[in-house]
């Protein structure tokens, strides 16, 4: 049985009325006995009426109140990660031309990234956040959140660099205007056979963006 538990949540929670603050209370002593309640915030609450996976809010005591603690990639990052959810996603033909969404050689692309980084015990996998950028999978390690474009673009023999910047400067763009807490770190993942020129690699961490081969991730 899932229980959600819905409010505000944005800062101290009390409601002498309705007792908010003695509910979550005896959601931190459930979990604390290892029944564990699942306790979403309203833009979470959102995810679920949209489909999307809901992060799970952790709780502390301040005083007489129960506070919600601000995570690592909150508006970066969403709930748990959902593999059939980013198959079914829409995929522009900006994405499709530039990142090679929606081809067979980004769909392996980005199954052997997920393999690699869901088999890793230690790294907490999520879905990207549904208002946030458009990215294919993330995780948390070391208090970073880290969210991976998965590229495979589609171009000519004669302008494989040229496209290659591009992808790093839409990634750039799209997480510049995101509201976050924490440290972020996007991440642009190649195919193991694309040679990353040293020009690219400096460019990128300019724009902070981290480019690298799918066997380099997660860092």
């Amino acid at each position: 049985m899932t229980l959600v538990v819905h409010g505000e949540l944005a800062g101290n929670v009390k409601d002498v009325d309705r007792g908010l603050s003695r509910k979550l209370l005896a959601v931190l002593e459930s979990r604390k006995a290892g029944r564990h309640i699942h306790v979403v915030d309203a833009a979470g609450y959102s995810d679920l009426l949209f489909g999307a996976p809901a992060r799970c809010r952790s709780l502390k005591v301040q005083g007489g109140n129960v506070a919600v603690v601000p995570e690592v990639g909150d508006g970066f990052l969403g709930g748990p990660f959902d593999r059939l959810r980013l198959r079914t996603r829409g995929i522009s033909r900006f994405e499709a031309d530039l990142l090679g969404r929606g081809t067979p050689q980004h769909d392996k692309l980005l199954s052997r990234l997920i393999d690699q980084v869901a088999g890793r015990p230690s790294l907490d996998v999520r879905s990207p956040a549904r208002r946030g950028p458009s990215l294919d999978v993330g995780w948390i390690s070391e208090r970073t959140a880290y969210g991976a474009w998965v590229a495979s673009p589609q171009r000519r023999m004669d302008e494989g660099e040229n496209r290659l910047t591009e992808v790093v400067e839409h990634v750039s763009r799209s997480v510049r205007s995101v509201p976050r807490h924490g440290r972020v770190q996007p991440v642009v993942v190649l195919e193991d056979a694309v040679d990353l020129n040293p020009g690219l690699k400096e460019e990128a961490k300019a724009l902070g963006v981290l480019v690298g081969n799918v066997r380099d991730v997660p860092r």
